[in-house]
């Protein structure tokens, strides 16, 4: 029987603790520039813009917080904000143990055709990490992951069901993006908060990204396809 997609997040499960903990990870200018540095002030100013508040800050490393309200309940939003080329500490340590325990997670990077710029040589660095972090008696039984690079769905959809079968949800970019926006997370985390509906979440995250990218190398045929910026992969019940 083919799994069915969720019209939502599993909210009960996402906010089980009255915490709500996310890390965004902002890896290195695809193109070898300085843009990410533009891009991490950026993600500063979207999540003061939504509420959240800077309470903690040192080397590459920035915690923001905020109470919100779901189902008559106080939750506390813990959102890690990352710049991986300024972290004080160790990256690959950082990024593992975010895998296992984090609510929600966000790369931003360039997938490369097979690279991962922020993260090693290879895709096999993150997918490997996806591994080790299943085998964590401490893993969260449910995570929401938004990948923020140049055709995600095709890179990570099927690696992210062999590791983690139905333990996630997907948001992915169904073709090439624009390194250098950043508002579409920051519309991700203000959705959650107001505990909203996938398509709901998609639509406004589709909004917020804005025209939709054209490469200069798209063929007729690359330009006939679906090319939202950002697509719910089902992972079924």
């Amino acid at each position: 029987m083919t799994p069915q997609p969720r019209t939502a997040p599993k909210y009960d499960m996402l906010f089980s603790s009255g915490t709500f903990n996310a890390t965004l990870l902002i890896g290195p200018d695809p193109m070898g520039a300085n843009y990410d540095y533009s891009v991490f002030f950026g993600a500063r100013l979207k999540l003061r813009n939504i509420g959240l508040k800077l309470t903690g800050s040192r080397g590459g490393f920035e915690v923001y917080e905020a109470l919100f309200d779901y189902n008559n309940t106080t939750v506390r939003a813990c959102i890690r904000l990352v710049h991986g080329r300024n972290f004080y500490g160790d990256l690959m340590e950082l990024w593992g143990e975010t895998l296992a325990n984090e609510d929600m997670v966000y790369l931003k990077t360039h997938a490369g055709y097979g690279k991962h710029l922020s993260l090693g040589e290879d895709v096999n660095f993150f997918t490997d990490a996806m591994k080790e972090g299943l085998d964590s008696h401490d893993r969260k039984p449910y995570q929401l992951y938004y990948l923020d690079c140049c055709k995600s769905e095709m890179y990570y959809r099927n690696a992210f069901r062999d590791y983690v079968g139905n333990g996630v949800d997907l948001i992915l970019h169904k073709w090439f993006c624009n390194y250098m926006i950043i508002g579409p997370v920051a519309v991700l985390i203000r959705e959650l908060m107001r505990g909203s509906g996938f398509p709901t979440i998609i639509d406004e995250m589709n909004e917020e990204y804005g025209t939709v990218h054209v490469d200069v190398e798209d063929t007729p045929e690359d330009l006939m396809q679906d090319r939202k910026m950002v697509t719910y992969s089902v992972s079924g019940e």
